[in-house]
């Protein structure tokens, strides 16, 4: 299967409607064929007080603030939406609350949810997206093993489970290589075949050894460049860096999907081999009757009537004609020995 690649804006729009038009653009021209936001309506998420994981705004004093700022109302997102699909990649948005969740989906643009780990153990949102039909990419980065199972749980109670992929991901930004944690992929798989990878080390030779793995879903960060403001910064990918991973899976799929038998490749290098490969050659002239010796031979490119690899075949056998130093040798120039 091709790499179904989520590329996440989030909210480094910083709330300019046209900034995330043209990220889209961007995101379009590296062949990725779904691009991500974020839906923060911070009246139904955060506290006026909840603080910043990372103080990185000299605009807001609070998150709460900060998500003020940097929302759409609702006809921006429906301007968003509908840019998004005219560009021909899917719009996929993590809603924060049941409210932002309800309000994507009365837009008719969503077709598969994505939870920020953050809202993995939020089952009043997970609920809403279980009723909904679609299917539910739920990274992990934040929950314990024990809350995982717990997870299964409660969507296997749901009937949804079956529509759920775990994204293995390390909620560091960005993740040092050595804590990418590539193995816990299988861990994940204790639990469902629909595994995916969500990547914050800002290194795309993580995602493409993921995709070695057989972790088809990936998501990745976005950033137009690496001195652009935001907090996601260190942990994205730029538009070249997400052009190559495209078109480093898209190399992997050519050869992954063309197996050969070694027969068939030998036939069709046959020529090549006549070429490189050694033949048997007359090292001096000989007489007529004379008992063929290992002296006698030499191997030379190209390989000639009689190969190499028959030089055994060859030695003791009798010269039926006069043969002449330098020319290849040949069955029909020696006949079996009386002896």
């Amino acid at each position: 299967m091709p790499l179904d690649l989520i590329v996440e804006v989030g909210n480094s729009h910083e709330g300019s409607l046209g900034i995330a038009m043209s990220f889209v653009d961007m995101i379009a021209s590296t062949g990725a064929k779904s691009v991500k936001f974020q839906m923060h309506i911070a009246e139904f998420e955060s506290r006026h007080d909840e603080p910043f994981r990372k103080k990185f705004s000299l605009q807001d004093s609070s998150r709460f603030e900060y998500w003020e700022r940097v929302s759409f109302n609702e006809s921006e997102w429906q301007v968003l939406i509908d840019y998004t699909l005219s560009k021909g990649l899917e719009f996929i948005c993590s809603p924060f609350s049941v409210e932002a969740a309800s309000f994507l989906k009365r837009t008719g643009g969503i077709q598969r949810w994505k939870v920020g780990s953050g809202e993995a153990t939020n089952f009043p949102l997970l609920d809403f997206m279980a009723e909904s039909g679609f299917p539910i990419i739920l990274s992990t980065g934040l929950v314990s093993w024990e809350e995982l199972l717990k997870i299964r749980s409660h969507f296997v109670s749901r009937k949804a489970w079956d529509r759920v992929t775990l994204m293995h991901c390390v909620s560091m930004y960005p993740t040092p290589l050595e804590k990418v944690s590539l193995n816990l992929i299988d861990e994940l798989r204790k639990l469902t075949s629909q595994v995916g990878f969500s990547d914050h080390s800002g290194d795309p030779a993580t995602s493409l050894l993921a995709y070695s793995l057989g972790v088809e879903l990936i998501e990745v960060h976005f950033t137009p460049h690496v001195l652009y403001f935001g907090p996601d910064t260190s942990s994205s990918l730029t538009t070249d860096q997400i052009r190559d991973l495209v078109s480093w899976t898209r190399k992997w799929d050519s050869v992954k999907m063309s197996p050969n038998s070694r027969d068939a490749l030998f036939r069709e290098s046959m020529e090549v081999a006549s070429i490189f490969r050694k033949g048997i050659y007359w090292k001096r002239s000989l007489p007529t009757g004379h008992t063929i010796q290992f002296e006698d031979l030499a191997f030379l490119k190209p390989a000639g009537s009689i190969g190499a690899e028959h030089y055994e075949s060859v030695v003791g056998k009798v010269t039926s004609c006069d043969v002449d130093q330098g020319n290849e040798a040949r069955w029909t120039e020696m006949v079996e020995s009386s002896r």
